[in-house]
């Protein structure tokens, strides 16, 4: 049904992206521009612009571009009054604006935060990138993860139909921080089968923002960067929405949210679902055909997740307090790029915040968070060929969860931010394998991440135009693994210690100046040092296998990044044209390998381990955007990113490839929209090249270029929003790169993308 009536839209939506109206009714030859941004400063795209003509009570509306720019053209001279409006914020207007015949006039909007503000800035004031609710809205993606692979510099990691895993720079999420609300929560699975952002709902997102780089010092563990998505918060007064999507292969997604906004408190809680079939690739193959699943496995469901939330807010006083909680709970989630699909992957998320909103002796501000964060992971074969015959329903399985408690408290004096931060994170696993008679192992031994860290980040004017931020941040962890359980002998046969905690001490700092070198050109750079620790799987994973074992090295040091980058902005008249170039060296990145166990150890029979180590790294790339207004309401947008990973090779271990497994290839999108601020249209194409720089060591294979057609168009009239896909319109087969290094359960499956496939959401605001 649903590809018959987007082959029906597909001419429509076309068509409409190549209009571009006049402004009705405002006849003449001027023209207002600018941007809406945050109080932040961060560009707020699609937000919904309304000029009205004094005397005459004529409006037009428009939206912003991707970037937050705007451009109303063919005005006739008099007075406006300019309103610009986007879920989340307050509204902003600029009244009496007077223009002149044949004028142009620059009009910039910040919008502030809505009814409650955010408790705590989680990112620092390093560059950073959004995607905002419209945006995710319009996006047909099924998860964060898939969404923000839209974004410049952004790719995802596919290893089913959900659960996309966010690559940032070439960097992936164990290289990154990934928060929710500024919580940290850790998926389960030892291979990352359920990514942080799996655990949060779109129904539940407000904006998520990306900060590239070594730059964000409030958050251990940020090597390449940080994403946060930040959550829904009550406007003022009752409301209900109501949001159904609906798509190709049976994917369907209802939610309901429902809010108060008072004067001194106000509450939200909602509720959704998301359930679909396997996809089908271009050639119409489901996804789950090219794995070993059993023939009744084929076509049953990818995935089911349900997610309630509810948050409580209180203002008063110069004070805000809040404290949510949120629960997911998925079943049958299929994985064919891995060995295991998920019986179940349930979490739980818990906040408290505070912020007080007025001066307090030398505290300009306070803000303090307190979190605790769980997710419960059983995962099996038992949908696969390879469990057929076993004495149990299937021949593998891990039971796996994670905790994390957490907090921090930061202080604003005068233009700096003072603040600690402080977390546990405690993680087990217990694996069981037919081929050892079930004896349970084990797999990650009860393994306990500690870690206290303070932090400072100050920015101040050098000069009118020129603003320098500084950054500090020192941590202090401990990794510990339960003696009682971890199975040392693996670690003394293959890395000749058993060693069971680790102490690191991490630095970190940054260095940025941004200048206004002119009215439309803005120039900045910056140089930072993060680093991260080796993940418990990293350092004490120990699995007795069949052949080949799979063993942690707890001698693994901390992953450092030094990084440095430069931007150029230009805007003018609604357009804008970006260009970042980039470089972070890598001391100790941490990379598979395989090991000649070293030691004769009792017990321990396999010739080799599958293991880490460090290698040194470099990252180098480059990120460029234009946006062009090609009229009022037609916009021509286009980006483009690269990224070079290599590493010093190690041959006294047998790392002999100078290129980093893994790294994303050349990408390319272009847009063509329409979009008045009720009615949109937009015509896309993304392209990516060929990546023949590949990891011959793990015989990472060269992946072919490819490119898509993407078709979308929508209407918003009052409460209601309707958006309409149609994704790879030509029915493409293709693959993207990131879809390889997943032991130690992974098939050597590589997973398309989906073919032609549509999608339409409606959503209410009552």
């Amino acid at each position: 049904m649903y590809r018959h009536l987007n082959r029906a839209l597909a001419p429509a939506a076309a068509l409409c992206c190549l209009l571009g109206l006049p402004t009705s009714g405002l006849a003449g030859a001027s023209t207002i521009s600018g941007t809406v941004s945050a109080s932040d400063g961060a560009r707020l795209p699609r937000a919904t612009l309304t000029l009205v003509q004094h005397g005459t009570g004529v409006s037009a509306t428009n939206a912003s571009t991707d970037v937050g720019t705007y451009r109303f053209t063919g005005l006739a001279a008099g007075t406006y009054d300019l309103v610009a409006a986007t879920p989340g914020f307050r509204p902003a207007t600029r009244t009496a604006i007077v223009v002149g015949d044949d004028e142009t006039l620059v009009v910039d909007l910040v919008l502030e935060v809505g009814l409650v503000s955010e408790a705590v800035t989680v990112i620092g004031a390093a560059p950073r990138d959004r995607i905002e609710t419209a945006q995710l809205a319009e996006s047909g993606a099924r998860d964060v993860g898939e969404a923000l692979a839209s974004m410049t510099g952004l790719t995802k990691l596919r290893k089913g139909a959900i659960a996309n895993d966010v690559v940032v720079r070439g960097l992936q999420s164990r290289d990154m921080n990934v928060l929710i609300d500024g919580q940290r929560i850790y998926g389960a699975c030892p291979n990352h089968m359920d990514p942080a952002a799996f655990h949060v709902d779109f129904a539940e997102v407000e904006r998520i923002e990306v900060a590239k780089g070594p730059f964000d010092l409030k958050n251990q563990g940020s090597l390449g960067g940080a994403v946060n998505v930040v959550t829904r918060r009550p406007d003022a007064g009752w409301h209900l929405a109501p949001v159904f999507t609906g798509g190709s292969d049976g994917f369907v997604a209802p939610s309901v949210t429902g809010s108060f906004g008072g004067a001194y408190l106000a509450a939200l809680g909602g509720y959704s679902y998301r359930r679909s079939l396997a996809y089908t690739d271009g050639s119409g193959r489901r996804i789950t055909e090219p794995a070993n699943y059993r023939p009744e496995a084929l076509d049953s469901e990818a995935f089911r997740v349900a997610t309630m939330w509810a948050r409580a807010f209180w203002t008063g006083g110069g004070h805000q307090l809040q404290a949510s909680y949120a629960r997911q709970q998925a079943d049958h989630v299929l994985y064919p790029y891995l060995l295991m699909d998920a019986m179940y992957d349930d979490s739980d998320r818990v906040q408290v915040s505070y912020e007080r909103q007025q001066p307090w002796g030398w505290l300009t501000g306070l803000r303090g968070q307190a979190y605790f964060t769980r997710v419960d992971h059983w995962m099996t074969d038992e949908y696969r060929l390879s469990s057929k015959g076993m004495p149990r329903a299937w021949s593998m399985g891990t039971r796996a969860d994670t905790q994390t408690a957490g907090g921090r408290v930061e202080g604003l004096v005068g233009g700096a931010t003072v603040g600690v931060e402080a977390f546990e994170r405690r993680w087990n696993t217990t694996t069981e394998l037919a081929g050892r008679a079930y004896r349970p192992q084990a797999s990650i031994p009860g393994v306990s991440t500690e870690n206290v860290g303070a932090f400072l980040e100050y920015a101040r004017p050098l000069a009118s135009q020129v603003t320098l931020t500084l950054g500090g941040r020192a941590d202090w962890t401990r990794t510990s693994a339960d003696a009682g359980r971890a199975d040392t002998s693996l670690y003394l046969a293959y890395h000749g210690t058993d060693r069971l905690e680790v102490d690191d001490v991490l630095p970190g700092g940054k260095v940025r100046v941004a200048w206004q070198a002119a009215a439309s050109v803005e120039l900045s750079g910056g140089v930072g040092h993060t680093a991260r620790v080796a993940e418990a799987n990293e350092r004490f994973f120990s699995l007795r296998r069949m052949g080949s074992d799979w063993v942690g090295n707890p001698e693994l040091a901390p992953a450092r990044n030094t990084g440095a980058d430069v931007s150029v902005t230009w805007r003018r008249a609604g357009a804008q044209v970006s260009a970042t170039a980039y470089l972070s060296a890598i001391d100790g990145f941490i990379t598979v390998y395989d090991q000649v166990r070293t030691t004769a150890v009792p017990g321990v029979m396999n010739q080799a381990a599958r293991t880490y180590a460090n290698v040194d790294a470099r990252l180098r790339g480059v990120e460029g955007s234009v946006t062009v207004p090609v009229s009022s309401r037609v916009t021509l947008s286009a980006d483009v990113s690269s990224v070079r990973g290599t590493q010093t090779p190690r041959p006294e271990l047998g790392i002999l490839s100078a290129d980093l497994a893994e790294m994303p290839p050349v990408r390319a999108t272009a847009r063509l929209r329409y979009d008045d601020g009720r009615f949109f249209a937009v015509a896309e194409g993304v392209f990516a090249a060929a990546q023949d720089h590949v990891d011959t060591d793990l015989l990472e294979s060269v992946t072919p270029g490819w490119g898509v057609a993407n078709l979308q168009g929508g209407l918003r009239r009052g409460p209601l929003s309707v958006t309409v896909g149609l994704l790879n319109v030509l029915d493409r087969t293709y693959r993207e790169h990131l879809s390889y290094q997943r032991d130690p359960f992974r098939t050597g499956v590589f997973v398309n993308e989906p073919g032609r496939s549509g999608y339409v959401t409606v959503s209410w605001r009552l």
